[in-house]
């Protein structure tokens, strides 16, 4: 007989109970179940422990999505012994295995694929504009792969790792500009989840910019002291005709998607005409593609000429007729 240690998770009920010397009835049926059903799997072939290779692998899955280990152990519901017993590959049981495998993993990420810890502001922010929007929090942890909870218990640390980062930033990209209401939420779940967001002070996509939202110096736009957008109709026009005018979201929006069509501005040209990084630029001119695709109207493009440096030939003229 086994001493039972002072931290054992074990209950009764369990066949392992028994072999601590409990003598209630359900422990010690649950032992005899267990040894008849090893008795059989040894008689056919099928022992009741296994390699640990297709667990650990299925467990390199979570970590490879940003998981840590600890909550990876709770998502698969393990002792913490267990899990690294696997994880330095030693045998399991059976049960153990199937537990381990019936739990999906999350998808991986395309570009970071480090556990390296980054500061978890922009992270927080990203999460909280899409709450504020009215997304339910058990909708984002379903489509990031995360356990029930994981969002709440995000906003207690004060970094993640860059998976876990890189994982967010990607959803945070696909449904800022949707309504949840469009993609299957109940009308009156979002409503509830945009009063507590209001509630609780967090801001929507547009108090942040792309290339600012992961800075902790930065401030919502409703916070900080910006400038205020020039009145009156056509700012957008009246800024490329070169008026000292302060462009709003839409009028900036409306000069880039200008500048990007009509243009031979490089991207590093037009990010510093409108005082922007470079990477804010690409993922401004993606959401204004993306939305017109949304809308059904046209996609933008780039329409870039490139003027020769020398006069055509004949043939060439021909060939350009």
């Amino acid at each position: 007989m086994r001493s039972r240690p002072s931290n054992s998770r074990v209950r009764h009920g369990d066949p392992t109970c028994a072999d601590y010397g409990c003598k209630r009835d359900e422990c010690l049926q649950a032992r005899r179940y267990k040894q008849k059903k090893n008795k059989l799997l040894r008689q056919t072939g099928r022992p009741g422990m296994v390699g640990p290779e297709r667990a650990a692998a299925h467990i390199r899955k979570f970590r490879e999505g940003g998981f840590q280990d600890k909550d990876i152990i709770a998502e698969l519901g393990l002792a913490r012994n267990t899990f690294y017993r696997v994880m330095r590959g030693l045998p399991l049981t059976r049960t153990v295995e199937q537990r381990i495998l019936a739990v999906s993993a999350p998808r991986p990420t395309r570009s970071v694929a480090t556990l390296s810890a980054v500061p978890a502001v922009g992270t927080h922010r990203r999460l909280r504009a899409l709450l504020w929007l009215g997304w339910p929090p058990r909708v984002l942890e379903q489509r990031l792969g995360v356990h029930e909870a994981w969002i709440d218990r995000s906003f207690r640390r004060t970094s993640v790792t860059m998976a876990v980062e890189a994982r967010v930033a990607g959803l945070y990209d696909e449904l800022w500009n949707v309504q949840p209401e469009t993609a299957g939420v109940d009308p009156g779940v979002a409503h509830s989840i945009r009063e507590l967001a209001a509630a609780a002070g967090y801001f929507g996509p547009l108090a942040w910019d792309d290339d600012t939202i992961d800075d902790a110096r930065a401030l919502p736009e409703t916070d900080g002291l910006e400038p205020v957008a020039t009145e009156g109709g056509n700012v957008a026009a009246r800024w490329l005709l070169g008026e000292a005018v302060i462009l709003g979201p839409e009028d900036r929006r409306e000069v880039l998607q200008h500048l990007m069509e009509w243009t031979n501005d490089t991207p590093e040209e037009i990010a510093a005409r409108l005082e922007m990084t470079v990477d804010a630029l690409w993922q401004a001119w993606t959401r204004i593609k993306r939305k017109a695709r949304s809308e059904g109207q046209t996609e933008p493009w780039r329409r870039v000429f490139v003027p020769r440096d020398r006069a055509m030939k004949q043939n060439e003229m021909g060939e350009a007729a």
